[in-house]
């Protein structure tokens, strides 16, 4: 029987045991979401579900999707998630110069963010006067 069709069913102790290797198989290690999860194991594989689609999915290079967790990572502040990408996109032939860089881009749309929302609450109150 496939994960999917066990979806509705409890899973059991082999699929969570199945689903912790693919992780492994990715990331080298099984980071510590995938670690608490697997206390429950159709949220698990739910989560995993999104996981294995998006490593499937071969319309971005793998590098490429790992440039772009870093960058997430490094905006959203997620220094475990960080780490974690870094050292995958390291495995997979990544340059220092290629991390800095989408650590860097990153923390520019996060900076263009906060940028972008208070300029335009700075404009709504320019020149007014209490």
């Amino acid at each position: 029987m496939s994960m999917e069709s066990k979806d509705k069913e409890n899973l059991n102790d082999a699929d969570v045991e199945e689903i912790l290797a693919k992780i492994t198989t990715y990331f080298g290690f099984v980071p510590k979401i995938f670690q608490v999860l697997s206390e429950n194991p159709r949220a698990l594989n739910a989560y995993f579900k999104k996981l294995e689609c998006f490593m499937e999915d071969d319309s971005l290079p793998p590098l490429t999707k790992e440039f772009i967790s870093i960058g997430a990572a490094s905006a959203l502040g997620a220094e475990h998630c960080l780490k974690t990408h870094v050292d995958v996109a390291r495995e997979s032939g990544a340059t220092d110069e290629q991390i800095l860089l989408a650590i860097m881009m990153g923390a520019f749309i996060t900076e263009t963010k906060a940028l972008a929302s208070s300029l335009r609450v700075y404009e709504e109150f320019k020149g007014c006067t209490n």
